[in-house]
Parts: structure tokens; C-alpha cells; sequence
């Protein structure tokens, strides 16, 4: 038999997160600007303080401005699908590791919610099509990953599950 390994790199598109990485430089300004008012007007004399908290201020937007861009990675290898979180492209944390014959059911997600299970979300692009959930038990614990597999991934699960995975 034949190794099969697809792997695929998918970048997070999101209105709200667009929305909040613009509006992180003008909160910036702002804090820049407030803290040098206060240490002119407020707190005279303390004018030192103006540099650290400039500082401060445009690290802090830098690292938040970097968690907005999102990239999810899915790996399939030979029945086993990894998805990884990549964080501002440095910072890399695996989201779910899961066998396919693991997999007590599968199917196109609607949006409903299941309580008593521990989500895992790797939806990528919210507006568009081809959005499953997988449920699956892992160390005792249920958990159902929510996701968007390009259509090679679907297939190739299928093969290892036919009867818990609906396509």
C-alpha cells in the first residue's frame, strides 16, 4: 500500500479580525498621546515616564497585531489528520491530533452545538462552503472538531472510516 501525506496551509479570513488589527495603530497613537498629555499636564515631572510607556505601547501592538494573523495547517498521513495552529507565522501550537478510525461520526457542520463536548474550532474562512465536524473521544474526553478539509483530505478519510465518516 501506497504512503499517503497531503498537507495543506490555509490563512484565517475574518472581517472582525481585520477590523481589529487596523484600529490596534490609532489605539497606539492614542496611548502615546494620553501619556504624554498626563506626564506634561497631569503628572508634571514626570516626564521620563514617556519613553517606557511609548515602548510599551508599540510592543504591545506589534505582538497583538502579529496574534491577528491566523494560518491553520492540516496534515493527513496515512490516517491520521493533524491541524495546527500558526500564530504570526512563528508561534505553532497542534489543535488536534485525531486517527481517522477514531472517529465516531463525521458530516457537513450546520452550526448546531453540542454541550457536552469540548470544541475545537479550525474554521478558517467563515463565508464559505465545506465546513464539517468530527466527533471523536481522546484520554476520556469528547471533543468535536469543527473544520474546513480541502476535498483530497475528505476523500482519503473516508477510505480509512467509510461507515462514521458523511460526506
Amino acid at each position: 500500500m501506497m504512503d499517503i501525506f497531503l498537507e495543506y496551509l490555509v490563512a484565517k479570513k475574518s472581517a472582525s479580525d481585520k477590523i481589529k488589527r487596523m484600529l490596534l495603530i490609532p489605539a497606539c497613537i492614542l496611548v502615546c498621546l494620553a501619556s504624554l498629555y498626563a506626564c506634561l499636564f497631569i503628572f508634571v515631572g514626570f516626564i521620563w515616564l514617556v519613553p517606557p510607556i511609548w515602548g510599551g505601547a508599540i510592543y504591545g501592538t506589534v505582538l497583538l497585531r502579529r496574534n491577528f494573523s491566523i494560518e491553520y495547517e492540516y496534515i493527513f498521513t496515512n490516517g491520521q489528520l493533524d491541524i495546527d495552529i500558526i500564530k504570526g507565522r512563528l508561534k505553532r501550537k497542534n489543535l488536534a491530533t485525531v486517527l481517522c478510525r477514531n472517529i465516531e461520526y463525521m458530516a457537513p457542520y450546520n452550526g448546531e452545538n453540542m454541550s457536552d463536548r469540548e470544541e475545537i474550532y479550525a474554521i478558517y474562512d467563515e463565508s464559505r462552503r465545506g465546513k464539517y465536524y468530527a466527533d471523536f473521544t481522546q484520554g476520556g474526553v469528547r471533543y468535536r472538531l469543527l473544520f474546513q478539509p480541502p476535498e483530497k483530505i475528505l476523500s482519503n478519510m473516508k477510505k480509512y472510516n467509510p461507515r462514521n465518516i458523511n460526506l
